[in-house]
């Protein structure tokens, strides 16, 4: 098993998202504007022993890793878990500008000392149709705002391994695993909507132990074919499953959440934290149901 934090903190509710109610996505982004919000939930986070944080690449992000960079607790304490590419951002943009011209603003928006280099090599990669180092270039580009941040896992989004997965494009695959493994010295992650034929793609493809994250909670919320396959698959699997959505955008109380992904085996979770209150009630059902369960 891919040794994670079992306990990684989403960041769903600093950028207003919620896969339920668009109300509720606006009130938690209004209450995470402020970014001494965002400072104490993940202080609070660390005091109750929970040092991992998921980002996705919003375009606010930039701001909240400055802060973390500028706090020594916070930077000492955080383990990072990036989710790239931020895929609204890439869908706008390709909608509105094409491919071709999508690619050459992100890549032509590096900044930093090395930009001259990166920009050439960019070139480079675009004239041999090297579409992996453009996609590499990419990645870069994502990961910039991390720089100096103790990353410890990269996953590719789940709209782009599930394209990978219904293209088997093992290649890319593949070469996202190198990539993240030999520059950022992390640990390559997977999204997916598709658990249980993603699992099987990478035994197709005698994938090393991969870490993939998915939809896992009591309700089958986002858990596909079904939630019996997906029970089955993580019982069978040599994979490491991260479990999101595990509240089922809040449809679910903690302790009925957890005790059943405590049933199901899972022993890493993502979570959503709103309010102290809400921190409180998950961290307790969280210790009891799945920390406890990995120490015996």
């Amino acid at each position: 098993m891919i040794e994670i934090d079992q306990v990684i903190l989403g960041d769903n509710q600093f950028f207003g998202v919620n896969h339920m109610s668009q109300d509720r996505g606006h009130e938690t982004y209004e209450q995470f504007k402020d970014l001494s919000e965002i400072m104490r939930i993940l202080n609070y986070a660390i005091d109750k022993g929970v040092h991992g944080v998921m980002f996705s690449t919003h375009p606010s992000v930039g701001e909240i890793c400055n802060m973390i960079r500028k706090d020594d607790r916070l930077r000492k304490n955080l383990n990072i878990y990036v989710n790239v590419p931020y895929i609204i951002k890439y869908v706008s943009m390709v909608t509105e500008m094409g491919i071709y011209d999508t690619i050459k603003s992100v890549i032509t928006s590096q900044q930093g000392k090395n930009r001259v280099g990166f920009i050439a090599k960019s070139c480079i990669n675009a004239i041999t149709l090297d579409h992996m180092g453009i996609f590499e270039r990419l990645i870069d580009v994502e990961l910039a705002p991390f720089q100096g941040l103790n990353i410890k896992a990269v996953f590719l989004h789940n709209a782009l391994c599930d394209l990978i997965l219904g293209y088997q494009m093992e290649d890319i695959l593949k070469g996202f695993d190198r990539y993240i493994r030999k520059k950022y010295h992390a640990i390559p992650g997977y999204g997916t909507l598709n658990l249980t034929r993603f699992l099987e793609y990478l035994d197709e493809i005698d994938a090393e132990d991969s870490l993939v994250m998915a939809g896992f909670n009591k309700l089958g919320f986002l858990m596909n074919p079904s939630k019996t396959a997906c029970e089955q698959a993580v019982k069978s699997t040599r994979h490491t499953v991260l479990a999101m959505a595990t509240l089922a955008s809040g449809r679910l109380k903690p302790e009925e959440a957890y005790a059943y992904l405590e049933s199901a085996g899972i022993q890493n979770v993502v979570v959503g934290l709103s309010s102290k209150k809400h921190a409180d009630e998950t961290f307790s059902c969280i210790q009891r149901h799945i920390l406890q369960g990995r120490s015996e």
